[in-house]
């Protein structure tokens, strides 16, 4: 590669240069977004026949690889007279992240960032936010300041952002106004899931300042839908959420939690979920009150609490068992890498009752990859009048808990109340729970149509319709092996609500089953679809 760039990039003819990247680079099989390494590291001597060829690149090169150098040579080199034709590039597949990266070395007018998330899609949004987040400009913290924060940004975005807009100083300026306190609470709520990256609310330096400044502000919030869910999901997360495990002074996250429950109970505030009437509203509503349905655990209790979260629809809707040993969430403090299980994995299974018979649980999986990360489990059996867990580290992978011994009555009085409480489960997700129940206990279901799996789930955090996955090709009724695998194909069946209870739907659907091969009402959404 060096011996092919170094000639190129001082060569005096531009022309006959570029064409020759253009024949030669796809022969080396480097990929675009990767070229740029070679030649960062290229001493420049001919400054100007590098910057001619990087143009020369850009507006001819034919080959993915030859137009990445032509990028970064203009990013390298040129001047504000490079960034139309930059900008246009952003908009081909797979170009984005390296012309953004041309366009903040050559410091780009912000206004041009901007207008380039206009032509983007949604998904492609987060390498722009995080080059506006990069910039000490006041036009690109006011931007990311009224910018929506959803189910697609991601913790260590909207840490970026709070740190980019200074959201502390923002927080503590005693005239700070209601738009800026919602922003704030819903970054600081972003920060504190773990969904995709850990939650960064840990690595957040002024994050118990910011919460302190939220919460005793909170009375300055309109009691809107909206306000309501912000506050809540605060509520939450310090509750039984990761920022549970920050370096709070003595009795402060519990007056924070106190000072929220009194103002969401408020007259004012407790009659806001009633007045949702369109579609999301009313699921948003819905929602609240579920989350609402129990007092906001202010203690630190001893042993096992488990807690079973629904976030907000409006970032996802992701539900998780939150497994708290003497009032400090596990899976944030051991693991962050992972995040907390989902409640039918550890409750509907039952796999946290003790027994003499030592058993092993998986809690989280790493993001990334159980051979890259681990996982963080643990061993559950019963001794005497305890329960005890520790954690075996699988191939020197991952975390491993001490040994942690537990009042065996108070354990599984414990588990047997959360495996008992269902009043956090909207009707759609209670559906499939009892579908996905009644397929596990009589399995011949599934195998008189030579169907290996299924799964069930609701089809999003704002519809009733439940989903059902089944997963069938040759070799059916084992694990597929060798080619077998790539075969395989993902049917779904799609069950529009009827207004029925979910016990009745449930049951309805079993029986269905039971009588009619789900291949012949079932469509393919995944796999081999030949």
């Amino acid at each position: 590669m060096a011996q092919l760039l170094g000639p190129a990039v001082d060569d005096p003819d531009p022309v006959g240069a570029a064409a020759t990247l253009d024949r030669r680079l796809p022969q080396l099989g480097v990929r675009p977004d990767l070229v740029h390494h070679p030649l960062a590291r290229l001493p420049l001597t001919n400054e100007s026949a590098a910057l001619a060829l990087g143009r020369q690149l850009v507006r001819t090169a034919s080959d993915p690889t030859a137009l990445g150098a032509g990028i970064h040579l203009v990013g390298r080199l040129g001047g504000s007279e490079d960034v139309p034709q930059l900008t246009t590039l952003a908009l081909l597949q797979g170009f984005l992240r390296p012309v953004v990266t041309a366009l903040s070395a050559l410091r780009c007018d912000t206004e041009v960032l901007i207008r380039l998330m206009d032509l983007l899609d949604p998904q492609d949004h987060g390498v722009v936010i995080d080059a506006l987040a990069s910039r000490e400009d006041p036009a690109a913290r006011r931007w990311l300041l009224n910018l929506p924060v959803g189910p697609g940004t991601t913790s260590s975005r909207a840490h970026h952002i709070a740190l980019a807009v200074r959201l502390a100083d923002l927080l503590q300026d005693e005239s700070v106004d209601a738009s800026v306190l919602a922003q704030g609470g819903r970054l600081l709520t972003r920060m504190a899931l773990a969904t995709g990256s850990p939650a960064e609310v840990l690595g957040y330096g002024p994050a118990i300042a910011v919460y302190e400044a939220l919460v005793r502000r909170a009375d300055r919030l309109p009691p809107t839908l909206d306000h309501h869910a912000i506050l809540l999901s605060l509520a939450l997360d310090l509750s039984s959420g990761a920022s549970v495990l920050l370096d709070w002074p003595p009795g402060l996250r519990e007056e924070l939690l106190e000072r929220l429950e009194r103002l969401l109970g408020t007259p004012a505030w407790a009659a806001v979920p009633d007045g949702g009437h369109r579609h999301r509203d009313r699921y948003r509503a819905d929602w609240i009150r579920r989350m609402r349905r129990e007092p906001l655990d202010r203690t630190t209790p001893n042993g096992l609490r488990i807690h079973v979260v629904e976030h907000d629809p409006e970032i996802g809707g992701h539900v998780e068992a939150r497994i708290l040993l003497d009032g400090r969430p596990l899976v944030p403090r051991l693991f962050p890498a992972g995040h907390s299980p989902s409640p039918e994995h550890v409750l509907g299974q039952d796999l946290l009752r003790a027994t003499p018979e030592e058993r092993t649980v998986t809690l989280s999986t790493a993001e990334c990859d159980e051979g890259c990360c681990g996982t963080l489990s643990v061993t559950v059996r019963r001794d005497g009048a305890h329960v005890v867990w520790h954690g075996p580290r699988q191939n020197g992978i991952g975390p491993q808990l001490p040994e942690h011994r537990f009042d065996a009555a108070a354990y599984h009085a414990e588990v047997d109340r959360a495996r008992a409480d269902d009043t956090w489960c909207r009707p759609a997700r209670s559906t499939a729970r009892l579908i996905q129940a009644g397929l596990g206990e009589r399995p011949g279901l599934l195998a008189r149509w030579g169907i290996l799996q299924s799964w069930c789930r609701p089809a999003g955090p704002y519809e009733d319709t439940v989903e059902v996955d089944f997963w069938y090709g040759p070799g059916a009724g084992r694990d597929p092996v060798g080619d077998e695998a790539g075969q395989w194909v993902r049917l779904t069946w799609r069950l529009p609500d009827d207004g029925r209870r979910p016990g009745v739907r449930a049951a309805a659907a079993l029986e269905r089953i039971a009588a009619t091969d789900p291949k012949t009402y079932s469509r393919v959404t995944g796999g081999n679809a030949e």
